[in-house]
């Protein structure tokens, strides 16, 4: 396999989306829909208050009690990190690197540079879009159906359809998938 081929996943897609599904029914039932992008005010909460107490105790948001203690959307995000890395390692899929298969197909072996700003940005726009939605798109889609709530469904198509733009405008070249 070269460095320009995608190896084969490991689990099928459905597979995958059916445990997705599931894990998030659970959490509805004992708790809650499953949200990731919270957690980031959650941490900044916990920290303005132990270092800045007047500032947090006056800001709007900050203020609010559910943002004092790391409850179990925190432990959620850093289990999602801690699982993903042993999910990797166990499936002989972990290996550092600088950029992916996709950005060297698109824009060159060597840009490295270019692939850490275009990352950087991107996760800055995302974050701040999932906080100014109040939440995440995943946390919307997947706790939407754990909900059964009627306004995902047209959410669902246009987060997919902006999903496809995106790809297709970002890496319009596809790496050949290893069958």
């Amino acid at each position: 396999m070269d460095d320009l081929t995608v190896r084969k996943a490991v689990f099928p897609w459905w597979l995958a989306g059916l445990v997705l599904g599931l894990v998030q029914v659970l959490a509805v039932a004992l708790e809650g829909p499953l949200g990731v992008s919270t957690q980031f005010v959650v941490v900044e909460g916990v920290a303005a208050k132990q270092v800045m107490p007047e500032y947090a105790e006056s800001h709007p948001l900050l203020s609010q009690e559910k943002y004092h203690t790391l409850g179990y959307g925190f432990w959620l995000d850093a289990g999602l990190v801690a699982g993903a890395f042993v999910a990797a390692v166990v499936t002989l899929r972990w290996r550092p690197r600088a950029t992916t298969v996709w950005w060297k197909l698109n824009r060159g072996r060597s840009d490295y540079l270019g692939r850490f700003v275009f990352g950087f940005v991107g996760g800055f726009l995302i974050l701040l879009g999932a906080r100014l939605a109040h939440g995440c798109t995943s946390g919307q889609f997947a706790g939407g159906w754990a909900l059964l709530s009627l306004s995902v469904v047209p959410f669902t198509i246009m987060m997919f359809l902006g999903g496809l733009l995106t790809a297709w405008l970002v890496y319009p070249r596809t790496p050949e998938i290893q069958r």
